[in-house]
């Protein structure tokens, strides 16, 4: 079976696909160009990222193709009731950008709270002249432990927040209308966790 990841896979993608008998092709091919590529090359799987559409017209001029995946979570580039009305199988990887994801709030959060990107914007164009009073202005950053954090949505990335919000040691507060609570397994170096369960507000019950 022939996979052609359009967008790009990682090495160890390829690996794993590899070892389970799949061959990985990795050309980028142009979207004018993709139906002839497929057709030509037998392809039956074609995975794609947010770059590379697969609409109607693919879907129908590619009959050899059988399973259509998503990099990512969100599939708008992708007609996806009407390939799965076709008979092929669509799937994503919602999970796949979760902890980049909480990774990067947080690291946005350390940023903010220290007055970081004021600071790296203003020190080299005021520096010589108003190092005191920058100086003075950039020392009253706080402590993200003990804060509270509000979360709206407590999916999979939402949890994945918490559970760094929980190891700073803030305080995690979580909305969301489709869930009532959620354990969090916070998980340390040596492989042990602890699990929290947090519950969310308002309840779908409500």
């Amino acid at each position: 079976m022939k996979i052609l990841a359009n967008d790009g896979v990682s090495q160890s993608g390829v690996d794993i696909l590899t070892q389970a008998g799949f061959e990985v092709i990795t050309t980028n091919v142009a979207q004018e160009q993709l139906v002839n590529y497929i057709n030509e090359n037998k392809i039956t799987v074609l995975l794609v990222r947010s770059a590379t559409t697969a609409r109607k017209e693919l879907i129908d001029a590619c009959p050899g193709l059988k399973v259509i995946g998503r990099g990512g979570v969100g599939m708008d580039n992708i007609d996806v009731a009407y390939a799965r009305e076709k008979g092929l199988s669509v799937i994503n990887t919602p999970a796949a950008s979760s902890s980049s994801v909480a990774e990067l709030v947080f690291a946005h959060l350390f940023g903010g709270v220290r007055f970081l990107y004021d600071s790296n914007r203003n020190m080299p164009l005021e520096g010589e002249s108003n190092f005191k009073g920058l100086k003075k202005a950039y020392a009253k950053g706080i402590e993200l432990r003990g804060k509270t954090i509000g979360i709206i949505g407590f999916g999979r990335i939402g949890q994945e927040v918490a559970k760094i919000a929980l190891g700073v040691g803030m305080n995690v507060v979580a909305a969301d209308k489709y869930m009532d609570a959620a354990e969090v397994a916070v998980e340390l170096f040596n492989g042990q966790s602890m699990t929290c369960l947090l519950y969310t507000s308002p309840s779908p019950r409500d």
